[in-house]
């Protein structure tokens, strides 16, 4: 229970994002590593699907008028430059789109690529099912295959050597008249042969069309391996930030230790060594006289004593966490009278970890415990709101565990940095106060809150505990304040495994303007129960869908919010 208040400058409700300048910071390059290489794969992918479809056009183009000036059968002749000539519109249409990887479509270069069956069906039809026209088949649907998604190859090759399959047989029959360039020489290639050379180009397909797959495959499987690398850098980077968050807050708090009133007796409470330090008190272990049970006693630091507003602020600190009544909030046994001259709060003493320590031996947890903490935090933020109280600054280190296996219970710490709902007096004097990393945008922003700000902070824990690294990491707090009120975080599943319905439940939850968030924790824990089991609603998926179309996951926002 230890007060870190945030001393950073209030930045401007009119702040737009300065993204050369953020983009740039430390914090911002550890925080998109993944994104950015996978972001320069589809660069890569779309300059490689430019170079083809610009090949694709200069080569209709030469090949078009090749046809033009060789003659041969008119029919045929017609046929394959009118192929020609479209697939040159079309390829060259793509390559100057494609110019730009932003306007790359994967979906809409594979159909392309696939409507080359035409002109290659075209080409048999005019230079002859045996001419070497045919070697561009194989190489068309290798490139196709590794790029197309597994239904889209098996119908692409399907349809292609059906109908290769069918035109050579219909031709060597005699079925139908064969108007090639290059034919067989008659009396030395029989009908058998020409059967067997017909399946063996069949073959070289598939065999294209496998290998194509393969390539598709490894690249897939280098991907994941380097991203799997990159997130376990992010991990562990994000562990040492917040290492030296931690270190540099405890020695400004002074963690451990003697105090100026320990050994000392007030009232009838024995007090022992300091267990935490903060700008508005000092937290003793203690135990009433002849008794044994382990207490906490808050008092308020001895500089601020002849501080009536600090006194005033300290006393409102003890009016909150006295009126809360949850198992999920850490209870408060007494409290000092209104005249007495040193102030205190004695609160039960927890035996456990806080979940801050628990991260750092393991950085993401299993769906079934963060289910837990979602609903035992959100149990302890409904009890807090329904008293009137937004916390401002719930994080890792202010929730605890007690307990062991199915007696474990989460618990609220902290609420030195609380507020009234409704305006109704403040602890810290309306400054922004908080945790930058976990505080709602409005509150980094300086703006109003209410307890939907906390839902945020809720939801960023949530973010944390999925995939390993927090939306935004410890570094300078101008670009973390600016990151939080301006940027969404980087999309869940690239960090980790996480399910399309529980992504849509944190953009839910971690939306930039209050209004699309969820409106209490509860509903908030209620819809990732849905999630983990699978059967979110829809209108929950729909308000995702909405929130993302406004603000992409990685993607700035306009800050009109």
């Amino acid at each position: 229970m230890v007060e870190r208040p945030t001393s950073s400058p209030r930045p401007s409700s009119d702040v737009k994002p300065a993204v050369s300048n953020v983009k740039s910071s430390t914090t911002l390059a550890r925080s998109s590593t993944i994104a950015i290489s996978e972001q320069a794969l589809a660069v890569v992918e779309a300059q490689r699907m430019r170079g083809m479809m610009t090949s694709f056009a200069v080569s209709s183009v030469v090949v078009a008028l090749i046809v033009v000036m060789v003659g041969g059968d008119r029919q045929a002749q017609k046929i394959h430059a009118i192929a020609l000539v479209g697939s040159a519109v079309v390829s060259g249409g793509l390559a100057i789109l494609f110019r730009n990887p932003r306007r790359y479509y994967p979906r809409l270069a594979v159909n392309v690529l696939y409507s080359q069956i035409f002109v290659l069906l075209s080409g048999f039809y005019f230079w002859g099912i045996f001419s070497t026209y045919g070697a561009l088949v194989p190489v068309s649907i290798y490139i196709a295959a590794g790029t197309a998604t597994r239904t889209e190859t098996i119908a692409g090759v399907t349809i292609l050597v059906t109908a290769q399959t069918a035109f050579g047989l219909a031709t060597v029959l005699g079925w139908i008249e064969s108007r090639g360039l290059v034919e067989p020489v008659v009396g030395r290639t029989g009908l058998f042969t020409q059967i067997v050379a017909i399946v063996l180009i069949q073959a070289i397909t598939i065999g294209s069309a496998l290998a194509g797959r393969a390539a598709r495959k490894d690249a897939a499987e280098a991907l994941d391996s380097h991203n799997q690398v990159l997130l376990e850098l992010a991990r562990r980077e994000a562990q040492l930030a917040e290492a030296h968050e931690d270190a540099r807050a405890a020695r400004e708090a002074g963690l451990g230790g003697v105090g100026r009133f320990t050994d000392q007796t007030i009232d009838d409470l024995v007090l022992g060594e300091v267990l935490g330090r903060g700008a508005m008190g000092e937290i003793y272990a203690a135990h009433r006289v002849g008794h044994e049970t382990p207490l906490a006693v808050k008092i308020l630091a001895p500089h601020l004593l002849r501080d009536q507003s600090a006194r005033d602020r300290f006393l409102r600190e003890s009016a909150i966490v006295s009126a809360l009544r949850s198992p999920h909030v850490v209870r408060v046994l007494a409290v000092s009278p209104p005249e007495a001259p040193l102030p205190y709060i004695v609160m039960e003493r927890l035996e456990g970890t806080d979940l801050a320590q628990q991260l750092k031996e393991q950085p993401v947890r299993t769906l079934a415990e963060i289910e837990e903490i979602a609903v035992h935090v959100a149990a302890g933020l409904e009890a807090a709101h329904t008293a009137g109280v937004i916390h401002r600054d719930l994080k890792p280190s202010n929730i605890f565990a007690t307990g062991e296996g199915s007696a474990r219970i989460w618990k609220l710490l902290d609420f030195g940095a609380s507020k009234w709902r409704d305006g109704e007096g403040t602890l810290t004097q309306d400054a922004i106060v908080g945790t930058p990393g976990y505080m709602a945008p409005e509150q980094a922003l300086g703006r109003p809150v209410d307890q939907r700000s906390d839902v945020y902070a809720l939801g960023v824990i949530l973010y944390r505990l999925l995939t390993g690294v927090p939306p935004v990491l410890p570094g300078e707090v101008p670009a973390m304040l600016q990151e939080v009120s301006y940027r969404m975080p980087i999309q869940p599943s690239k960090r980790a495994s996480v399910s399309p319905q529980i992504e849509a439940v944190l953009a839910v939850a971690l939306a930039k303007a209050p209004v699309h968030r969820f409106a209490t924790a509860a509903e908030l824990a209620a819809a990732f129960r849905q999630a983990v089991a699978g059967r979110l609603e829809v209108a929950i998926a729909r308000r995702a869908a909405f929130v993302l179309a406004d603000a992409p996951w990685g993607a700035w926002t306009t800050g009109r919010r």
